[in-house]
């Protein structure tokens, strides 16, 4: 005896929320603020061209998406100092205090 064909559908269970390369995904709206808030000058070294935007925050960490205060706008040599030296992990988190702190006011 034949059993009848009855499939059963899958549950479409999606993704509540998005994942940390998702969120930590720069919008074009944001780098255009943070070319406005540096003036395209790196915000470390005060002299050479920024030309990369870089997390003060790690991606994981971020709860919604990026904004402003998530990102310096840095030259590549001190993008690269800042992701290897302790100096530079440093300087970033106080980036970033100082960054709160101004939108607080």
């Amino acid at each position: 005896m034949a059993l009848p064909f009855s499939p059963c559908p899958k549950p479409s269970y999606g993704r509540n929320k998005p994942t940390a390369k998702q969120r930590g995904s720069i919008s074009t709206k944001v780098r255009r603020h943070l070319r406005e808030r540096s003036n395209g000058i790196c915000e470390r070294c005060h002299y050479a061209l920024a030309t990369e935007a870089a997390h003060l925050v790690r991606r994981w960490r971020i709860e919604v998406c990026t904004t402003v205060t998530d990102l310096a706008h840095l030259c590549n040599k001190c993008h690269t100092a800042c992701d290897t030296t302790a100096e530079g992990r440093t300087w970033l988190s106080d980036f970033r205090r100082h960054l709160e702190e101004k939108a607080n006011e």
